[in-house]
């Protein structure tokens, strides 16, 4: 008896490494030619300018890397097709933060999937915005990118950015805000109500 289970485990055993060995191999990342790990790197590079271009507020140093046919949805729901209409966008949200405001973000990308001269990418980014009041606001925002390689250079086709509609910090400070306005209007209501039963109260005395 104890050999048949010896045999059984050891049946059991080699068809466990045989199963095995495929998934090993799929998960073992295969190798990148350096010309790949180039255009990886060049990819990286990007990531700081479009870093630097929100920072510092000046979208001009992202003009050698937008493709003629750029289309970018931002994480407003705005669309954007040109530089100038990102140079529009950006002046339309540095009025909104209020003079001196600020807004940083960090891009944390995946690894791409290049393609020849297509690079498909994603990511996330952490973000912060300080207001001109001082108040600041740190959300996530989800995005993913189509790029095309031109004469040597990564050009962005296609951007897309997004932030939760429900749950990010705008959305919950003006929902406070708007409760305390309610509360405001409320009390303002319930004062000049009891004045004026006050006022019928002491007439109908005399």
């Amino acid at each position: 008896m104890p050999n048949r289970f010896r045999a059984l485990a050891l049946a059991l055993a080699g068809c466990l490494w045989l199963t095995g060995v495929p998934l090993v191999a799929r998960q073992t990342p295969a190798p990148t030619s350096p010309a790949e790990e180039a255009d990886h790197e060049a990819l990286r590079q990007l990531k700081a300018v479009y870093e630097q271009s929100l920072r510092d507020g000046t979208p001009e140093v992202l003009a050698t890397h937008l493709a003629p046919d750029f289309h970018a949805v931002m994480v407003t729901g705005r669309v954007v097709k040109s530089l100038e209409e990102l140079r529009t966008y950006w002046t339309d949200i540095k009025a909104l933060m209020g003079e001196g405001g600020r807004y940083t973000t960090t891009v944390n990308p995946e690894r791409s999937v290049i393609i020849g001269d297509v690079a498909l990418a994603r990511g996330t980014t952490a973000d912060v915005v300080v207001t001109g009041a001082g108040k600041e606001f740190r959300f996530t925002s989800y995005w993913t990118a189509t790029l095309q390689k031109e004469q040597g250079v990564w050009k962005i086709r296609q951007l897309q950015g997004s932030i939760d509609p429900v749950d990010n910090p705008f959305i919950r400070e003006f929902t406070r805000r708007a409760i305390l306005l309610t509360g405001g209007v409320a009390g303002l209501a319930g004062l000049v109500v009891g004045i004026g039963v006050t006022l019928v109260v002491t007439r109908r005395k005399k």
